[in-house]
């Protein structure tokens, strides 16, 4: 036999010995059992003392550290506090002062409470009801609220709560800040820090500046550390669901359900500010700024860059603006219109007068319309070897651009030099342009359109590496694979066509074939040219053969003329 230890045991011969032996054993089992059970019962009583202790030790961390955070003053009908360094944070005033020993709560009645940020007096407020949590040290503020900043802003508000460990303002039922000069903003619920420098607000947010005229603010809170230009920061509005504001940062986030990274307000308590429960319904933000109006599901604002930048669903439109008389006449044209565009995402610098898309646009205007994978927009761009700034577009992917007629040019009189009839026909007819690249000078009304060009009218198709054309003199290049045809049968094929408005003529470079039609000017010259040609062709034939009296001759060259269904053409090979 064999004990536990793996031994090997002899059994004594004698039955009352081999049972004593067996009573032992078992013994021995039942204490092990019972030293188990008691060192397992023991190990959690320890861990739950531990528990119990550790969390025991963290309250009483919290609370000294609440403790040492404020002295307090009571002094009825007034109450002071104040932070380790001494300094005054904030003061509360009453006519009269009731304590609640039950829930530990002071209640002051016709109070003032005043609020102050590194000594310095940030915000007061009047308010008929306040109640002081001693446990928390946080208030309430209710019934007849007046409160107001330092800088002039109101806060029209039913209901203020102070989270005196966060040092927080919430407005659980919202609040409207308004400044002296007529600009506010306001939610369904908002949460900012005791300086209102920085806010969150949530549900129905409208923004409205109408003009800002305080330097001393912009400067005292470093609203931008540039030059500032206040006609920038003229009838600006901003509707969102969800709104982040940092005034000492500078940036503004605005957004909605929509956009797919909508950011988070969080309560200072860690919950969820749910914009469901103040704005049941999704919707996109707008956003205003002068002449331009944008739809999106999201919007970043760094106002010390003068930098923007919406993203998600973007539908927007610019509307008429103020003509500049240093503008080119065309441009000026293009300011009376009302034009509208969308994309997915587009960011503007308004100081540099730069816009640019990252996604698919689309831009229409009156009976124009143009499309591309991106566009960008320079208004102070500066062209090598040009003086001074250009406002151009730079067009990429895919450009679609139509036109349904150009009979505007000539009514605002843009074409009024152009003379010859078959170019004024041209421009008037519906045109329309795709490429891979494009360039537009709109100050002088110049473009170059690169990548698999072709331009097609309603007699016409072109189609190059690349077309280039200068308004100044009214000239078109078409550079590399050109191919020119109209429904006339007229056609050129060559390295190059050039086409000089003032002097109506058609210069084909490097060409391999070419079917022209003669301008009817030139067809009563070109028909006596074949004509004497004929006829001394004629005359030199006629020599060999007997003389024919003169009163028999008949002039060869009007016979030889060619007919008028002719229409003049001529096929010309390998020029």
């Amino acid at each position: 036999m064999y004990n536990r230890a793996g031994e090997r045991v002899r059994l004594p011969n004698d039955f009352k010995e081999r049972e004593r032996y067996a009573l032992r054993e078992r013994r021995m089992e039942r204490l092990r059992l019972a030293l188990i059970i008691l060192a397992i019962v023991l190990s959690g009583i320890l861990v739950r003392y531990v528990f119990v202790m550790s969390n025991l030790e963290v309250k009483r961390i919290l609370e000294r550290q609440r403790a040492e955070r404020y002295t307090l003053q009571l002094e009825t009908p007034k109450m002071k506090g104040f932070n380790v360094k001494g300094e005054k944070v904030w003061e509360i005033g009453a006519e009269s002062v009731s304590i609640d020993e039950t829930r530990n709560i002071v209640t002051f009645l016709k109070t003032t409470a005043t609020f102050y940020d590194e000594g310095e007096e940030s915000l007061s407020a009047s308010v008929g009801r306040l109640e002081y949590n001693r446990d928390t040290r946080n208030m309430e503020l209710m019934e007849g609220i007046e409160m107001r900043t330092v800088d002039d802003v109101d806060v029209l508000t039913s209901r203020v709560v102070w989270l005196d460990y966060y040092q927080r303002f919430i407005f659980p039922e919202g609040a409207k800040l308004v400044t002296d000069e007529g600009n506010y903003i306001k939610s369904d619920y908002m949460q900012s820090d005791k300086k209102l420098d920085h806010l969150e607000a949530v549900g129905h947010v409208f923004v409205w500046v109408s003009e800002m005229k305080d330097m001393t603010l912009i400067e005292k809170h470093e609203l931008t550390r540039e030059d500032v230009d206040l006609k920038e920061f003229k009838n600006v509005t901003i509707v969102a669901e969800k709104l982040l504001y940092d005034r000492k940062k500078q940036v503004m986030l605005a957004t909605s359900r929509l956009y797919p990274k909508a950011f988070r307000v969080m309560s200072p308590l860690g919950e969820e500010v749910k914009i469901e429960d103040y704005q049941p319904e999704p919707s996109q933000l707008f956003f205003k700024k002068k002449e331009v109006e944008i739809f999106a599901n999201h919007l970043e604002v760094h106002i010390d860059e003068k930098w923007a930048r919406a993203k998600g669903d973007i539908e927007g439109k610019i509307l008429p603006s103020k003509e500049d008389p240093d503008e080119d006449k065309a441009l000026r044209v293009m300011r009376r219109e009302r034009t509208w565009f969308t994309t997915d995402d587009v960011e503007y610098y308004w100081g540099e007068d730069y816009v640019r898309t990252y996604a698919p646009t689309t831009i229409v205007q009156n009976e124009r319309m143009a499309k591309a994978h991106e566009i960008t927009y320079f208004g102070k761009y500066r062209e090598t070897g040009v003086p001074g700034t250009q406002r151009a577009m730079f067009i990429e992917g895919g450009i679609q651009m139509w036109q349904k007629s150009g009979e505007w040019m000539f009514e605002e009189e843009l074409l009024e030099e152009v003379k010859e009839e078959e170019l004024k026909k041209m421009f008037r007819e519906q045109s329309d342009i795709s490429a891979d690249r494009m360039v537009v000078f709109l100050n002088r009304n110049d473009f170059h359109a690169s990548g698999g060009v072709v331009t097609r009218q309603e007699n016409r198709t072109i189609r190059a590496d690349e077309i280039l054309y200068t308004d100044g003199d009214k000239k078109f290049i078409a550079n590399g694979n050109a191919h020119f045809v109209d429904k006339e049968g007229q056609e050129f094929y060559g390295q190059q066509i050039i086409y000089f408005s003032e002097t109506e003529d058609i210069e084909v470079n490097g060409a391999s074939t070419a079917t022209i039609k003669i301008p009817d000017k030139y067809r009563d010259d070109v028909d006596r040219a074949l004509s004497r040609i004929e006829g001394k062709k004629k005359s030199e034939a006629e020599e060999e053969e007997e003389p024919v009296p003169a009163e028999m001759e008949t002039p060869e060259a009007e016979e030889s003329a060619p007919p008028d269904e002719s229409e003049g053409q001529a096929v010309v090979v390998g020029r």
